[in-house]
């Protein structure tokens, strides 16, 4: 019995794959080729766009910080009471002119001109955050209470009170407190004590 000389005869299939797989690459760039020249225009305005977006937006960052060193440049070459107001004034709203705002109250009430220092701590309430609030409300307090204000003195340390996180919180409520005996709210003196001792 004759034996084949060829043991592993080549599938024809292999071919046929090869075949198959060209052709769907042709298929796949014709597609491309088809879906860029329907969209060439979008696709351009598209990628422009994004970059565009992409400019816009480190711009602004760095405006925001150019704007932010030129207003740190503008406090720190306020050196004197007057220029320092003039800053204060003219940033009301950002972070440093709420702290020289406190400054010129802590000026103010170093001279007992405690009406001025009073004003000067509320501006800077408005602006500053954090504990330099905390501190330009409670200079605002004792200033009102220096100047013979004790409502409006009153209404500032309920704020700070109302505030669990204010860093003088206890030195609000010990305030409050006295203020509650002077009006004979005995009551409302009592708590404030009592949480100041609790905590």
């Amino acid at each position: 019995m004759a034996k084949s000389a060829d043991k592993n005869p080549t599938s024809k299939s292999d071919e046929r794959n090869l075949v198959a797989a060209a052709a769907s690459a042709a298929d796949l760039e014709d597609q491309l080729a088809i879906i860029w020249a329907e969209n060439k225009r979008f696709i351009i305005y598209s990628v422009i766009g994004i970059f565009v977006i992409f400019g816009i937006y480190h711009f602004s960052k760095f405006m925001a910080v150019q704007a932010k060193l030129s207003v740190q440049e503008s406090y720190t070459s306020a050196d004197d009471s007057a220029s320092k107001l003039a800053f204060a004034e003219d940033e009301a709203g950002e972070t440093l002119s709420g702290f020289a705002f406190k400054e010129l109250g802590d000026e103010a009430y170093v001279a007992t001109e405690y009406t001025k220092a009073a004003d000067l701590y509320g501006k800077a309430a408005s602006s500053a955050e954090g504990a330099i609030k905390d501190a330009a409300l409670m200079g605002q307090a004792m200033a009102l209470l220096q100047s013979s204000q004790p409502d409006d003195a009153h209404l500032v340390l309920e704020t700070l009170v109302a505030n669990e996180k204010a860093g003088n919180l206890a030195e609000a409520k010990y305030r409050l407190a006295e203020l509650a005996v002077n009006a004979e709210d005995y009551a409302y003196a009592r708590t404030l004590i009592e949480g100041l001792q609790t905590n």
